[in-house]
């Protein structure tokens, strides 16, 4: 298999730049970004929009606050507020509040029009996001593709590692990017997001890369669109493969509450039921959460129950939370070791008795293998490809039988606690 050489599109920095000068001129007459602003001791530093407003970061050397401005609705064309970034912001605050009242009153319907379009532009660019989010061989897997199509989503999960504002690159470019991976020798390809299913494209995405020749072509999602209309048969006819779908709980509230996306467990369902009638083949994956862990093991039976055994229902997934982009969330988001080797004999137990296919506890987003004693119904004992980053191992690893096997226990698991992650086994289990 060859390294991937993907053409990237050039120059986004400097369009953002641009972007942001245009911006910052129409608001506020600024000839350059960034600029000193002597008169309050500070430096705008840069032009950033975010969720329908337009912020102005401002600090020394390195941001300390935005001044946040978003339309008003009512006398004023905009409202301006302070948003500290770091606390050193606060020996600033006289100046901020200053700068705030100003703009407020200074900038009229029609600069704030003015602004508005190169805002819209300056949303849709990825500034500061690797472009392995974009696009990548999937590390650990060996010959997938995998490729987003951006990070708008119609969920809010916690436990997510994206910024729901990065940007997104067009559909030529993501179409460019199947054509890489595929020339690079991937085999089997994955659509994900954000959510995917809100990209108006996906269909031509999914054609294109059967086209090139990739053997399955699998969707990312959280199913909830799947309940619109025929998505589900028009993405079969293209041909897609299979789904991927988040199902993090059984429960509709625990479901929600994981999600911050009230009354969407229920359209996931739909959705999933949609994708099984189309004839798409279905595995569902759900991230095992101290939110859930309370209902993790009523999973298996309502999968069974749910959808029982259905032909296109390929099993459950259960994984491991990355790193969420808000890392303050890990405490309430990381299930206790002790606990999570608890429930998973139960799970595990309660899934083979009621047919229930279980996978990826020993794969790559799987907990470490003696958080489920290893389990041979459940892992292969193959050893790991390749190390990951995000992983490592524990001193009462090196005694461990199945060590070589393991991806390890996750860096954020052991810095909230400790050695308690892992709990060596003296032996490999019999098959």
């Amino acid at each position: 298999m060859s390294a991937a050489r993907f053409r990237d599109p050039v120059d986004i920095e400097t369009r953002g730049a641009a972007l942001q000068l245009e911006i910052a001129r129409a608001l506020v007459g600024a000839p350059a970004v960034p600029i000193e602003l002597p008169a309050f001791d500070l430096t705008l530093l840069a032009v950033a929009t975010t969720r329908g407003a337009i912020d102005l970061v401002l600090g020394k050397s390195a941001p300390l606050a935005r001044l946040r401005l978003e339309e008003n609705g009512g006398g004023a064309a905009i409202r301006a507020s302070v948003v500290e970034l770091h606390a050193d912001a606060r020996r600033f605050d006289r100046q901020l509040q200053t700068m705030a009242r100003r703009l407020q009153a200074a900038i009229g319907a029609d600069k704030w029009q003015r602004a508005l379009a190169p805002a819209r532009q300056l949303a849709t660019l990825p500034l500061g996001v690797p472009m392995a989010f974009y696009r990548q061989l999937v590390p650990g897997i060996g010959d997938q593709g995998l490729v987003r199509t951006g990070f708008l989503c119609n969920q809010n999960c916690g436990i997510c590692w994206q910024d729901r504002a990065w940007g997104r690159f067009d559909a030529e470019q993501v179409l460019t990017w199947i054509e890489d991976l595929r020339a690079a020798g991937a085999r089997s390809l994955i659509i994900s997001g954000g959510e995917p299913t809100l990209d108006r494209r996906l269909e031509d995405y999914v054609r294109r890369a059967r086209q090139l020749g990739f053997e399955s072509v699998t969707l990312e999602t959280n199913a909830i669109q799947f309940g619109k209309a025929d998505l589900a048969s028009r993405l079969r006819a293209a041909g897609l493969s299979s789904c991927f779908v988040s199902l993090h709980s059984g429960d509709a509230a625990t479901s929600d509450l994981i999600t911050r996306a009230p009354g969407t467990f229920a359209r996931t369902v739909a959705g999933i039921r949609a994708l099984l009638e189309a004839g798409v083949p279905v595995r569902l994956n759900c991230v095992m959460t101290r939110e859930g862990i309370d209902h993790l093991a009523d999973v298996p039976g309502f999968v069974h129950q749910t959808f029982g055994p259905h032909p296109n229902l390929q099993g459950l997934m259960l994984s491991q939370p990355t790193d969420p982009y808000d890392r303050s969330l890990l405490p309430s988001i990381l299930p206790e070791p002790e606990r999570l080797r608890a429930v998973l004999r139960t799970v595990i137990d309660r899934a083979f008795a009621l047919g229930v296919r279980v996978s990826g506890l020993d794969g790559p987003c799987g907990p470490p293998l003696c958080a489920f004693a290893a389990d041979p119904r459940v892992a292969t004992l193959a050893p790991i490809p390749e190390r990951l980053d995000g992983r490592t191992y524990l001193p009462a690893c090196a005694d461990c039988a199945v060590r070589g096997a393991c991806f390890g226990v996750r860096v954020a698991d052991v810095e909230l606690y400790g050695d308690a992650c892992a709990q060596p086994l003296a032996a490999a289990p019999a098959a």
